[in-house]
């Protein structure tokens, strides 16, 4: 007879825990006790193993593949699992560091990471301290005796995004984990793990498009020209790939060989933002021109659920139109660059945790 067992979808969870070295996990006994901290997502994506298989037709074996002539390969491999959720003061920041592998601390606690080309590490690797580098464990867990715990996990790429007319207006950040250690047999990799720690729950502070009371961008010269917005996405991309191998076949270390940010705006079409002599949008994706963005969410940036994003910009595309009962509206294709001493991407999240505690 068939099991007749159901399993949900909202029974899934997976949480993170911040590694205290590289690619090793916090409890590898089999029952892992370690306090996750929950990851507030819809549905959950289970973890997928990329390692070699081939499967191989080999001469006198006639027109059919043989069982006993497949060659499966655990070590040097990788694995990925995509991730969609609500934007908190905790899951930002800590994923903001996942991918940017920069943070600093001021006050109790504002946590900075920043792309500006020097401090971010381009390597990833044995010693963390601090909290840095900074890399996870990941607990992928359906059911007891049914989780997949994964080591070394950082975040390849990341996006942050908000829109006046999706998700009530909350930001969300969505992206790819990735990880170099692929072999089950090591600790690094377990099948079969029973979680049996206190889950941390998610939090419920998000932030919402409609609290961003800053919202300034430069135009043709003109400085701090504030807008109104319907949108935001910043996209972020560090190229994480694997290098070397250990004795069971994971990585030794990762390679962070360019950072990226990519992003796009829709902006009200009004006087400050128009197609006039010192107020063209045009003009500036035509003369190359880098432009200052700041948006802040909240009054300041000294409480949960406030933040504040500044960029270096300069339009990769001409700026296209975005017609609605609302009226005229610019979309702003864009990316990040250096300019002078000016990051190419700051991030600022208030949250009142030191990122050891992640």
């Amino acid at each position: 007879m068939a099991d007749t067992r159901v399993l949900p979808v909202s029974s899934v969870k997976y949480g993170l825990k911040a590694e205290t070295s590289f690619g090793v996990g916090l409890d590898s006994d089999g029952a892992d006790s370690i306090a996750y901290l929950t990851q507030g997502v819809v549905q959950v994506q289970k973890p997928t193993f990329n390692i070699m298989r081939e499967s191989r037709l080999l001469s006198g074996r006639g027109t059919v593949k043989n069982a006993a002539d497949t060659v499966t390969n655990t070590r040097g491999g990788t694995v990925t699992m995509p991730f969609e959720m609500l934007a908190t003061p905790r899951n930002l920041a800590q994923h903001a560091l996942l991918v940017g592998q920069e943070n600093s601390q001021s006050g109790s606690i504002l946590h900075e990471m920043e792309i500006d080309g020097s401090s971010n590490s381009t390597s990833i690797g044995g010693t963390i301290s601090g909290g840095l580098p900074h890399s996870v464990n990941l607990a992928y867990y359906p059911n007891a005796g049914e989780g997949i715990k994964v080591c070394g996990v950082v975040c390849s790429d990341l996006t942050i995004s908000g829109d006046v007319a999706a998700n009530n207006g909350m930001v969300s950040i969505s992206g790819n984990y990735f990880s170099g250690f692929s072999n089950p047999v090591s600790t690094s990799t377990v099948l079969e793990q029973t979680f049996d720690g206190t889950w941390v729950a998610p939090e419920s502070t998000y932030f919402n498009v409609l609290d961003f009371d800053t919202r300034t961008l430069d135009v043709e010269g003109n400085a701090n020209q504030v807008f109104i917005m319907k949108a935001f996405t910043f996209n972020i991309a560090n190229g994480v790939n694997r290098v070397g191998f250990d004795t069971n076949g994971n990585a030794e270390l990762y390679a962070l060989p360019e950072y990226t940010i990519t992003g796009s705006m829709t902006i009200k079409y009004d006087d400050l933002f128009d197609y006039s002599a010192g107020t063209n949008v045009i003009q500036d994706f035509l003369d190359g021109d880098t432009m200052t963005l700041n948006l802040i969410c909240g009054a300041g940036n000294d409480a949960e659920g406030e933040m504040e994003i500044t960029a270096e910009i300069q339009y990769t595309g001409d700026p296209a139109q975005d017609l609605s009962e609302n009226g005229v509206f610019h979309t702003l294709e864009f990316e990040c660059v250096k300019n002078g001493n000016d990051e190419a991407f700051k991030l600022e999240v208030f949250k009142n945790e030191a990122i050891t505690s992640w």
